[in-house]
C-alpha cells in the first residue's frame, strides 16, 4: 500500500540537486535528469536522441535555435509538463524571472513500441495530461484528508511532487523525484494543505 502524507507546500527548492545538474535515476526504462535553467544562459549545441517528458517548476520560455536559422520558442507555466520529440542539433536559452527547475525524463523505450498492457482505470483525483504509446502522464490532486481508490499499477512510474509531502515517514520537498515499482496501492493526503504531483507511467 502506497500512502502519501502531504506536508505544507514549499515555495522553493532549496537543497534539491537541480544546480548543478544531476542524474538521480538512470535505468533500463528511463534517464531522469534535474537541471536549473538560468535566464539568458545559452547552451552549447547539442542533440536529444530520445523522446522526453519535461516538467517545469517555474514559468518561462525556452527558445530553441537550429543551425538552419529556425527558432522555436517553447512556453511553459509553473507545474506544467510537456512532451518533446527527439531533436537534432540546437541551442537553448531560458527567459524567466529566475532559474527554472526542470525534470527531464528521457525515454529508453522504442518510439514506435506497441504497448501490451492497458493502463489501469483511476479515479477522479487523477487527471490525464498525456497518453501515447510510450507513457501515460497523470496529475494527482488531493485535498487535505482525501484518499484515492485502491488501484493495481502494472507499470514502473516516476513520481514528481509539485508540493511537499512525506514519503514513508521521511519528508520530501517539491521536485524530489521518486521511482515507484509496480504494485497495488492508494494515495492519501493526511496533511493540512493540498497535495499535487505529476506521475509518469512507463508503458510496456
Amino acid at each position: 500500500m502506497l500512502v502519501m502524507l502531504a506536508f505544507a507546500a514549499a515555495t522553493a527548492h532549496a537543497g534539491l540537486s537541480y544546480d548543478p545538474p544531476t542524474i538521480p535515476i538512470d535505468n533500463a526504462v528511463a534517464r531522469v535528469a534535474l537541471s536549473a535553467g538560468k535566464p539568458g544562459e545559452l547552451t552549447k549545441p547539442h542533440v536529444h536522441l530520445t523522446n522526453r517528458v519535461m516538467i517545469y517548476f517555474q514559468a518561462g520560455t525556452n527558445t530553441i535555435r537550429y543551425p538552419d536559422g529556425k527558432v522555436a520558442p517553447e512556453h511553459f507555466r509553473a507545474g506544467e509538463m510537456q512532451w518533446n520529440n527527439a531533436m537534432g542539433t540546437h541551442t537553448a536559452q531560458i527567459t524567466a524571472a529566475g532559474p527554472v527547475d526542470i525534470v527531464h525524463v528521457e525515454l529508453k523505450s522504442p518510439p514506435d513500441r506497441m504497448p501490451r498492457i492497458k493502463p489501469p482505470a483511476l479515479d477522479a483525483h487523477f487527471k490525464r495530461e498525456l497518453d501515447n504509446n510510450q507513457v501515460r502522464v497523470l496529475r494527482l490532486n488531493l485535498a487535505p484528508g482525501e484518499k484515492t481508490a485502491t488501484y493495481n499499477e502494472p507499470f514502473e512510474r516516476l513520481l514528481v511532487p509539485l508540493t511537499a509531502m512525506s514519503w514513508k515517514s521521511a519528508p520530501l520537498k517539491p521536485g524530489a523525484v521518486q521511482w515507484l515499482a509496480p504494485g497495488a496501492g492508494a494515495d492519501e493526503n493526511a496533511g493540512a494543505t493540498p497535495y499535487e504531483a505529476i506521475i509518469v507511467e512507463f508503458k510496456k
